[in-house]
């Protein structure tokens, strides 16, 4: 039994959804592969797996309530702490073939169980990651209901509503500064910076302000309009501590080139993604620096099965 699932890119909100404001990311076609098949212990890769490098696996079988033995195999081209949710990818993707397998598949449970499994292994979560990758194509991750909500997620006394946005068929670039970031130690980092400044919340509220102006904008396919809100976002993730200068100079580098450009995912590092206004010309800049890059496009299917 094997899943298939998308990496996502979060467009507007990273952060703030944590607090409250919604956000909106896609799911991105870059994939992670995960095969099922039954054995004699629980292995991963065929060793048994190490709580230092297999924590989300482990969570994940765990909570999938399977009661068999298996061998669970990942193959991923997502790099880890890069921003692009590779550990909600391979999580989606596990726990997606061990409910195939108990014969309960549903994208639904799948979402849910993948969240919690998130949450318990870095302590504060939002859905964001692990619902874009079940789910597919653009949504919405937000506290109040945006028109009619895929799924509901509660987790202690806290509602997500997840809705489908209309797709954006657009190509972005994904640059990958080289360095890793700790989502958990990020996530942190913002909650000390918020507890300890009184303009922090101001600056999560207005970050949850673009993530709502741009949904507009996305549906009348505006780039001009979508790149202002990404350099605008970007500049509240640095307020809030999350940028580094790797990531600001892959920025600079592109702005002349391109509608827009913003740190995605948690920061510190990681991604960049990139709307070019001139595809061609932020290439050559990348290439030129030794950048790593992905030309990418919407994913709209999400987790699927392919075996």
């Amino acid at each position: 039994m094997i899943s298939r699932t998308p990496a996502k890119a979060i467009l507007f909100g990273e952060h703030a959804v944590v607090y409250g404001e919604p956000a909106i990311a896609m799911a991105i076609d870059l994939y992670s592969h995960v095969e099922v098949s039954k054995s004699e212990e629980f292995l991963v890769d065929g060793s048994p797996p190490e709580p230092r490098y297999h924590s989300y696996i482990i969570k994940a079988y765990e909570m999938s309530g399977l009661k068999e033995k298996v061998n669970i195999k990942i193959r991923s081209h997502l790099s880890a702490s890069s921003g692009l949710g590779s550990s909600a990818s391979v999580t989606v993707g596990t726990i997606s073939t061990l409910f195939a397998l108990k014969g309960e598949w549903s994208k639904t449970e799948i979402a849910k169980t993948s969240f919690d499994v998130e949450y318990a292994v870095q302590g504060r979560a939002s859905p964001v990651d692990t619902s874009t990758v079940t789910a597919g194509g653009f949504v919405i991750v937000s506290r109040e209901s945006y028109g009619k909500p895929i799924w509901e997620i509660e987790k202690n006394g806290i509602k997500w509503y997840v809705s489908s946005l209309k797709n954006l068929n657009q190509e972005f670039i994904i640059a990958n500064s080289g360095v890793r970031g700790s989502t958990g130690n990020l996530v942190q980092k913002v909650y000390n910076f918020v507890s300890k400044n009184s303009f922090g919340m101001d600056i999560i509220r207005e970050i949850g302000k673009i993530s709502m102006e741009s949904i507009k904008y996305l549906e009348e396919r505006n780039l001009e309009k979508i790149g202002e809100l990404m350099n605008r976002n970007n500049k509240l993730l640095t307020i809030l501590g999350v940028g580094h200068e790797k990531t600001s100079k892959i920025i600079d580098s592109v702005k002349d080139f391109s509608y827009g450009a913003k740190i995605t995912g948690a920061g510190g590092g990681g991604s960049v993604i990139i709307l070019p206004k001139n595809e061609e010309k932020v290439k050559e800049i990348l290439e030129r620096s030794k950048i790593k890059y992905y030309l990418v496009r919407p994913d709209l299917n999400g987790v699927v099965l392919i075996n």
